[in-house]
């Protein structure tokens, strides 16, 4: 009897090990059906440097999209209704003179832009060059969040 209840105990502690072991390795991200994260950064930038700025907002945004803004506005917008109406507020004014995105910057779930644009305050007129790094977050095939990030 003594032999087999250590039996026991080994093979408990063995399966518990290897239990343990398991939760360490790591799950596998899965991003859905749909674009991959890389297939949705290669078409943004390229629809971006294109000058197609809304049409990538119709053919990659989740209709419940949330939009966090950086340092100085530190907001989050929820939902689509709400994203459109934040960008056509800085819209309205602002005149984009240039823009350039550089990248992809492709992870598992999503990816990163780097963003150069000339801007023009439409209050003022003074212009300013302007840097942003877009991180995003893909699910099915649609951006389910972005968050913009500025130079300090």
């Amino acid at each position: 009897m003594g032999k087999k209840n250590k039996k026991d105990k080994a093979s408990k502690a063995e399966k518990k090990a290897a239990k343990q072991a398991k939760k360490l390795e790591g799950k596998p991200v899965k991003t859905g059906k749909g674009e991959t994260p890389a297939e949705v950064a290669a078409e943004l930038v390229r629809m971006f440097n294109d000058g197609q700025w809304s049409e990538i907002e119709e053919k990659f945004w989740s209709p419940k999209i949330t939009s966090v803004e950086g340092v100085g506005v530190a907001k989050a917008w929820k939902g689509r209704k709400a994203v459109d109406a934040k960008n056509k507020a800085w819209l309205d004014t602002h005149t984009i003179h240039s823009a350039r995105a550089e990248g992809p910057f492709v992870g598992a779930s999503g990816f990163a832009v780097r963003y150069s644009m000339e801007i023009e305050d439409k209050g003022n007129g003074q212009r300013t060059k302007m840097e942003e790094v877009g991180v995003y977050e893909v699910k099915d095939g649609k951006i389910v969040r972005e968050e913009f990030m500025y130079r300090t």
